[in-house]
């Protein structure tokens, strides 16, 4: 049966082949492009035909064939008394049980033919899924081998001491064979399919990503960009979240700290909600926002949210080695640096890149000091060792998503300080992404072992897709629109008739809460909410925060700030849905490639301003001497204290809407108390003399 299915693919890709587009290869990139669409123009949004190809995935592939082979030949050795009698061996019939087990976990209990031999297969593979959950979860290598090495011990004690099922290496060699046949027949079958896929998409391609572009909204121009009160409603529980002390982890999503839920993405994920937040509506605004992100980034250095990884270094790399930074753990080390580049370019303040001002807590014994510096080195170094250019967060599993993290922080870390690293090695990583991470339909893997070269099918579907075209945005662009005009073509479909958004193609992880890992149909609205956003997709934006306003229901807290119930959707699910009103087209794009412009590094800073009390839904200097706010009372209305900074020093200023005068002192320095009701329109900007 399996091969002619395959066969049936092979006839369906040749004649599918003989309409693909036709590609020739420019020298600048390797890229494949179709000279028939798109004239003398790269067309780099293309699938190019080395996806999933790798070389080096393949050779680690047979490497770890090459050793289970070599175990299995002693296992058969150690069993048949042919086999090591030739050799001048003898083996009591235990020992020939417990030799047998070498094949694969549980193969010597075949041996046994007894009750107890029974059970203990049962047992070992019962224990099977939740050893290789742990091992690919929370990078615990040492459980399947300790499952392993006890199915070795428990064959030799059930084994009788006078004889074994003298047949059991013939059944448990035909299981053995029976398994690498059939899942190397279903992968070959996934290539073939993976192969029409592509051709399939490639033929659509230029189609789609005119429609896309054809109907992007653009953004509104920056001096205009300001947030709704609704808008200011969700991005308060934020600054709420902002107001708990460094050990208060109180509504925060609490499950496990290895996989999405952990406190770190919690963290991590506000951050880049703040950096949003700053850098569209408000890039003028320091005051409580502003430290806030400060707590952000000290509480993600506690043993709370770093303890995770001295369990990790012991059962995934055998290392009593805890230093969170120095190797693998880019789930940490990626996410962070995004975090810290963000931070310091938008505030301005450089207090992370002195030595030792980052103190990485696994317990409190265990301190590692780094600055921003260190930790960009890091990545870097990593990088360039890695045969695959990206790098592990759980000890021996390489995840991309991870590396896209890093990568972005490694851009803008790059563009702050002038450094190259990602221009030098971003061919080289994508190549990686392409040849060793990638599938052959174009769709790129979130996950592979590092140790055996293998991944983990159907993890995710269309989401992987999504995430992707989110994640390299601002650093690979062309991957990132491919992936959303393959999302958008392949997963969304839009109600004619009622106009309801519905997805399509979901799988596996597509279907959870990825915070809570509860089934959930409404959390990947979160995703394409602010994904449609960044590609200028009003319309799928706005159905998309529709379903989730439906889906879950929205609780208000004592200060006003809204958020989805925590009994409906996690933390996760609430920040995610909070970039969805955030952003709009090419955003995200733009905090990655440019940041704050230099009218807004260099204009007048709104310093401090009360919180509860105020909320600010603008902050922008236009030409460096005035400077706009829009602000809302998070409660009551009144008069409050707004300071000011980087003022001229000495000039006297006039607020048009807040009827106030002001001179700045020596270091340009203000305070004025303003009259905040609904939304407060001021307008701060010197005063001319008549």
């Amino acid at each position: 049966m399996a091969t002619t299915t395959t066969a049936t693919l092979r006839t369906k890709r040749t004649r599918l082949t003989q309409s693909e587009p036709q590609y020739s290869t420019t020298k600048a990139n390797g890229h494949k492009v179709s000279q028939d669409v798109v004239g003398s123009k790269p067309f780099l949004e293309y699938i190019p035909a080395t996806f999933g190809t790798g070389v080096h995935r393949k050779k680690v592939q047979r490497r770890s064939l090459t050793i289970w082979s070599l175990l299995a030949s002693v296992a058969i050795a150690g069993f048949h008394p042919s086999l090591h009698g030739a050799l001048g061996l003898s083996f009591t019939p235990k020992v020939r049980a417990a030799m047998l087990s070498l094949l694969f976990p549980g193969a010597g209990y075949i041996a046994c033919a007894n009750v107890s031999g029974a059970i203990s297969f049962m047992i070992t593979w019962a224990a099977m899924p939740l050893c290789l959950l742990v091992w690919f979860g929370a990078g615990g290598v040492i459980f399947p081998l300790l499952l392993w090495a006890s199915s070795v011990g428990g064959a030799y004690a059930s084994a009788a001491t006078d004889s074994v099922f003298t047949k059991a290496d013939i059944v448990a060699t035909a299981i053995w064979i029976s398994s690498i046949v059939y899942f190397n027949r279903s992968s070959a079958q996934e290539r073939a399919r993976g192969n029409l896929k592509r051709a399939e998409r490639n033929r659509y391609l230029p189609e789609e990503l005119q429609r896309i572009e054809a109907q992007a909204q653009p953004a509104d121009p920056d001096d205009e960009r300001e947030l709704t009160l609704d808008e200011l409603r969700r991005v308060q529980l934020i600054f709420d979240m902002g107001l708990q002390g460094i050990d208060d982890f109180s509504n925060f999503t609490i499950i496990d700290q290895f996989q999405p839920a952990a406190l770190r993405y919690q963290l991590y994920e506000m951050m880049y909600c703040l950096a949003m937040y700053h850098n569209v509506y408000a890039p003028n605004f320091h005051g409580y926002s502003t430290r806030m992100y400060r707590s952000f980034i000290e509480k993600s250095l506690t043993p709370r949210v770093l303890g995770f990884w001295r369990w990790e270094s012991v059962w995934g790399k055998f290392s009593l080695d805890w230093d969170p930074v120095k190797e693998d753990n880019i789930m940490v080390t990626g996410w962070f640096l995004q975090a810290l580049a963000f931070y310091t370019e938008l505030s301005g303040d450089m207090r992370y890149t002195e030595p030792g001002s980052l103190q990485f807590q696994v317990d409190k014994s265990h301190v590692y000091d780094y600055d921003m510096h260190s930790v960009s080195e890091a990545l870097v170094r990593q990088w360039e060792a890695n045969p695959y250019t990206l790098f592990p967060c759980e000890p021996n599993w390489i995840y991309s998503p991870c590396n896209f993290m890093g990568w972005i922080g490694q851009t803008v870390y790059d563009r702050i300080f002038d450094t190259d690293h990602t221009k030098r090695l971003g061919p080289r990583f994508e190549q990686s992404l392409v040849e060793e991470l990638g599938e052959a339909d174009g769709s790129i893997l979130p996950i592979r072992s590092e140790l055996t070269g293998f991944t983990i099918p159907g993890i995710c579907g269309a989401l992987g897709d999504l995430s992707n075209a989110l994640y390299c945005r601002g650093s690979f662009d062309h991957v990132a629109r491919r992936m959303w005009a393959i999302f958008r073509r392949e997963a969304v479909s839009i109600d004619k008739d009622t106009g309801e958004l519905s997805l399509k193609n979901l799988k596996g992880a597509d279907k959870i809460d990825p915070g809570s890992y509860s089934p959930s149909p409404h959390a990947i609205y979160a995703m394409v909410g602010n994904t449609a956003a960044e590609f200028g997709d009003e319309e799928l934006r706005q159905k998309a925060i529709k379903k989730l306003e439906n889906g879950y229901r929205s609780v208000v807290s004592k200060t006003g700030a809204l958020r989805f119930s925590k009994e409906e959707a996690s933390f996760t699910t609430n920040t995610s849905t909070i970039k969805a009103y955030l952003l709009r087209n090419g955003d995200w794009r733009r905090i990655i490639t440019k940041g704050p412009s230099e009218t807004t590094k260099n204009g007048p800073v709104l310093d401090s301003i009360p919180y509860p009390g105020v909320l600010v839904a603008k902050a922008r200097s236009t030409d460096m001497e005035d400077f706009s706010l829009v602000l809302y009372p998070s409660g009551e209305p009144g008069n409050f204290d707004i300071g000011l900074k980087k003022l001229q020093p000495g000039q006297k200023y006039v607020t048009v809407g807040g009827g106030a005068t002001f001179v700045a002192d020596n270091d340009g320095n203000a305070q004025f108390k303003a009259h905040v009701e609904g939304r407060t329109v001021i307008h701060v900007k010197k005063q001319v003399k008549g």
